[in-house]
């Protein structure tokens, strides 16, 4: 029942991984395509367990959006390379790899507000938790903050097993999880603003 009321963003999800895949396999980027695995078993889990977690479907296109921008961040070619790499904004550039904004870090702060309210859902209409909502905001950004974690651990064996890939050194490491942790606090800050009743009750 839960796959059949959400099959629109389904389909949208299948097409684009489908696209992306063929693209990273054509093009041997074996980077990517254990990128566009992990995004397939990350659905597989999140559609497999929509009986339990009950997600609203503004949720799943929230995710559903994250996958394309992923897709679209290895295989879109822009002046500075890969999508990930374009320089959207210097407002702050100290060299290397120390720049700020790149469309990678835009990503990361998109994911991780998603992925805290993500959480928030979780422990407030999953797991009924109770509590001041200051409590359950906090518990909610650092359990996404868990997942950023996680991330950068697969992006660091990634590097150290791959010849060909687009995992940045120490700096970019850092500027990725600062901007995990502004996302998560910005995301869950505006829904928190947007529908403060449903965020705690």
């Amino acid at each position: 029942m839960q796959l059949r009321e959400h099959r629109f963003v389904l389909g949208f999800i299948a097409l684009y991984l489908l696209i992306g895949g063929a693209y990273f396999l054509q093009d041997s980027n074996l980077e990517f395509v254990i990128y566009v695995g992990v995004i397939v078993a990350a659905f597989v889990l999140l559609f497999g367990t929509l009986h339990i977690t009950k997600f609203p479907s503004y949720i799943l296109w929230l995710i559903s959006i994250w996958g394309l921008m992923h897709i679209l961040g290895g295989s879109v070619q822009t002046s500075d390379g890969v999508l990930f790499a374009y320089h959207i904004y210097p407002f702050l550039d100290l060299g290397g790899e120390f720049y700020i904004l790149k469309y990678d870090q835009v990503v990361h702060g998109y994911l991780y507000g998603v992925m805290s309210i993500v959480f928030l859902h979780v422990l407030t209409n999953t797991l009924r938790a109770t509590g001041p909502a200051w409590i359950l905001i906090l518990l909610a950004v650092m359990a996404s903050m868990g997942v950023s974690a996680m991330n950068e651990i697969m992006e660091f064996l990634i590097a150290m097993n791959l010849e060909r890939h687009g995992v940045g050194g120490y700096e970019n490491a850092m500027l990725d999880l600062i901007f995990n942790f502004g996302g998560a606090i910005v995301g869950i800050m505006l829904l928190y603003i947007v529908n403060k009743k449903s965020v705690i009750s």
